[in-house]
């Protein structure tokens, strides 16, 4: 299922990129991304949504698994699944309130 929600990723010391995610659980996501990435690497990933008039974040360190290239209206889009191999006890509360809520939007919907 793709939400169009936003990530924020990096490696140590590089420049931020973004992405789309297109599918995400308790332990792994999956997102779109223009940037080409090895199988293997570690990335920070900060993670935005929204809940009611607000908004809020949570972030996890992730490794990539898999990545497939895609094609998107005509662009380069790589698909990469990644494996959640840190997230702190506060974030991943957030993590599991976000899903609860998707869940719900999805059964109402």
């Amino acid at each position: 299922m793709n939400d169009g929600i936003a990530l924020e990723y990096w490696e140590t010391c590089d420049a931020r990129h973004g992405g789309i995610i297109a599918d995400i659980n308790e332990n792994s996501l999956c997102f779109r991304s223009l940037e080409d990435m090895q199988i293997g690497e570690e990335l920070r990933i900060t993670i935005f949504f929204s809940f009611g008039s607000g908004f809020d974040r949570f972030e996890v360190l992730a490794r990539t698994k898999t990545k497939d290239l895609g094609c998107e209206e005509g662009w380069g889009v790589y698909e990469y699944e990644l494996e959640f191999i840190g997230i702190s006890e506060s974030d991943l509360s957030k993590l599991k309130n976000f899903l609860r809520i998707r869940q719900r939007k999805r059964i109402y919907s």
